[in-house]
């Protein structure tokens, strides 16, 4: 009996085990392939967004030497990079705003509307470079030109913070599950230890019972038996 019981105990063990090994496992490639997610959705977000930062960041360099009359000389070659400039950060921001991960939020249309406005009034600049308004082109860049874009870069460090928020709400969520499962874990492999202790109990009691019949045998009868009738 005593052999049988100690088969079953280490068949269990084993069973145990091997379902320990098994949910870790899974659960490890759970958190490996939302950390791959992570890494391939949000980093590239953010360095799309840092470029058309960057795209727009060229655009205004390239207002500011339009209307220098040190770059003269340079005049049509700088509209038309200038042009092209504004055409291309138009373009990517459109791209950006039709993204998946933006859609339902405030972000896909703040992209839009942005990119849409800063690019016409990048061709009213132009129209008035091209039309030799120089000084009205310089007050039209002071007075509309230039807050317009700090609108805009404003709109692209929010959804910037949109997408880092994102990716730190999945790594909380992941922390957390980390940790209740790491409790489950504990519990299936801590089984053991508690079936043991539950014998240890079981013995305990057989021992004072058996202890009990040898030097107290008539104790419990002793208590139950009533006295003889008169």
């Amino acid at each position: 009996m005593l052999q049988r019981l100690k088969s079953w105990l280490v068949i269990s063990l084993l069973c145990s085990n091997l379902a320990v090994g098994l949910l870790s496992l899974y659960y490890l490639n759970s958190i490996n392939d939302r950390y791959a997610s992570l890494i391939d959705v949000n980093m590239p977000l953010i360095n799309r967004l840092r470029t058309l930062t960057r795209e727009l960041g060229s655009v205004q360099r390239l207002v500011r030497r339009v209307t220098d009359p040190a770059n003269e000389a340079d005049w049509p070659a700088l509209v038309e990079s200038l042009d092209a400039a504004s055409n291309s950060a138009r373009a990517h921001a459109a791209q950006l705003s039709r993204l998946d991960f933006f859609k339902g939020t405030r972000h896909a249309q703040v992209l839009a509307q942005f990119s849409q406005e800063y690019d016409d009034k990048a061709d009213e600049f132009l129209a008035l470079i091209r039309g030799r308004k120089f000084a009205e082109a310089n007050r039209f860049n002071t007075d509309v030109l230039r807050p317009t874009y700090d609108n805009y870069q404003q709109a692209l460090d929010s959804a910037a913070n949109f997408v880092q928020q994102q990716g730190a709400d999945l790594r909380a969520k992941s922390e957390q599950d980390s940790r209740r499962f790491s409790g489950v874990l504990l519990a299936i492999a801590g089984w053991p230890v508690l079936a043991a202790g539950l014998l240890v109990a079981l013995m305990a009691v057989l021992l004072l019972l058996l202890v009990i019949s040898v030097f107290a045998p008539g104790y419990g009868g002793a208590r139950s038996t009533s006295p003889p009738a008169a």
